[in-house]
C-alpha cells in the first residue's frame, strides 16, 4: 500500500466520523424534535376538526358558558331539594367515645347500648304495658354485637360509632311504632345502606308488628306521607285471620320503608370537556410552560416534552472543536 493510499483512507475514514458525529450529535435530535412538532400538528388540526364539527362554527366559548349558565340553576336545584333527603336524628353521630384503648372500649361499648335498650324498654312498658309484646332479643335483630361477641376482638373506634349509630336507627324505627300505637312488636331489621346514581344513600328496614286499622292509616298519613323527611313503603303485606271476631282488628303488618339521605354532589373529572382550567403552578399548568390545553375528548394538547441533551463524550467534544476552529474559521 503506497503512501498516498493511506492517506487517501485516513482522508475518507475522518470524513466519514464527521459525517457520523455530525448526524448523532446534531440531526438526530433535531429530526426528533420535527417528529414531535408534526405529531402535534396532525393533533391539533384533528381537534380544529372536532371542534368545528361539535360547535357547528359557533365560538366554544360562547356554547361552554351557556352550558354552565344552564348547569348552575341545575345545581342550586338539587341542592334546594336536598334538603329533603336526610335521616334527622336517627343516625346519631357519635363524634367521640371516652376511652382510646381497645380492651376498656370494648366494655364502654357494652355499656352505652344496654343503656340505649334499656331506655327503650323503659318506653315499651310505657306504651304497651307489657315487654312480651316486644322482642326480647332487639339487640340481635339489629347486629349489634354483644360483650361476649367482641371477646378477643380489637374493635376500634369507627366500629363502635357504626354500632352505635345503627342501634339509635333501629330503636327510632320502635319509637315510630310505639307513637303509632302498634300492639305488638315482633321483628325490627335494618337492611345494609345503598348508594343510588352518586347522589343518595338509601337505608331500608324491615318491620313486622300488629297494629288497629285507624293507627295504621294515622301511622301513613300523619308519620310518613306529611313527614318533612322522605319516606318511601317498598313493600307492605296486610293480613287479618280472625275475621269473625267482634271487636277492633289488630292487623298483621309486614313492611319495607325506606329512607334517603343526600350524600353530596359528584365532583367533576378534571379530564371532562368543559372542565375548570389548571390551576397556575399545577403540573399541568408548568407543562409546556402554558396551561394544559385539552380538546374536546379530554386530550392534552400540550406540546410533548422534547428530549433532553446528553452530556457530549469524546466525539462530541471533538466535533465542537471543529465546529469552532475549522468550519467557523473558514
Amino acid at each position: 500500500m503506497t503512501k498516498a493510499r493511506i492517506i487517501y483512507t485516513l482522508i475518507l475514514a475522518a470524513v466519514l466520523s464527521v459525517y457520523v458525529a455530525v448526524y448523532q450529535f446534531y440531526f438526530k435530535g433535531k429530526l426528533e424534535v420535527y417528529r414531535q412538532d408534526v405529531q402535534l400538528k396532525d393533533t391539533m388540526e384533528r381537534s380544529y376538526e372536532d371542534l368545528k364539527t361539535t360547535f357547528m362554527g359557533v365560538k366554544p366559548e360562547v356554547i361552554v358558558r351557556e352550558w354552565r349558565s344552564q348547569v348552575q340553576p341545575w345545581s342550586d336545584t338539587v341542592l334546594t331539594r336536598a334538603k329533603y333527603f336526610n335521616y334527622g336524628d336517627w343516625f346519631t353521630p357519635f363524634e367521640t367515645i371516652p376511652v382510646q384503648n381497645a380492651g376498656i372500649l370494648r366494655f364502654t361499648f357494652d355499656e352505652m347500648v344496654n343503656r340505649m335498650i334499656d331506655d327503650l324498654y323503659k318506653r315499651v312498658g310505657e306504651r304497651m304495658g307489657r315487654y312480651d309484646l316486644f322482642p326480647a332479643d332487639i339487640q340481635e335483630q339489629l347486629r349489634i354485637p354483644t360483650l361476649n361477641e367482641l371477646a378477643g376482638v380489637d374493635v376500634t373506634q369507627d366500629e363502635v360509632k357504626e354500632y352505635l349509630a345503627r342501634l339509635n336507627f333501629g330503636i327510632r324505627l320502635c319509637n315510630l311504632l310505639l307513637d303509632a300505637k302498634a300492639s305488638s312488636i315482633s321483628q325490627v331489621s335494618i337492611w345494609p345502606v345503598r348508594k343510588e346514581k352518586d347522589l343518595l344513600d338509601y337505608q331500608t328496614a324491615g318491620m313486622s308488628f300488629t297494629i288497629a286499622m285507624k293507627d295504621l292509616v294515622n301511622l301513613f298519613e300523619d308519620k310518613l306521607h306529611t313527614s318533612d323527611r322522605y319516606f318511601s313503603i317498598d313493600a307492605l303485606k296486610i293480613t287479618y285471620p280472625y275475621v269473625g271476631y267482634n271487636f277492633d282488628p289488630q292487623l298483621n303488618v309486614e313492611m319495607l320503608l325506606t329512607q334517603a339521605a343526600f350524600s353530596g354532589m359528584p365532583e367533576p373529572k378534571p379530564s371532562e370537556a368543559g372542565g375548570p382550567p389548571a390551576a397556575p403552578g399545577s403540573p399541568e399548568a408548568r407543562a409546556g410552560g402554558q396551561p394544559s390545553a385539552r380538546d374536546e375528548f379530554g386530550r392534552s394538547m400540550n406540546r410533548p416534552p422534547r428530549p433532553q441533551p446528553k452530556a457530549p463524550g469524546f466525539f462530541g467534544k471533538a466535533w465542537k472543536l471543529f465546529k469552532r476552529y475549522v468550519l467557523y474559521s473558514n
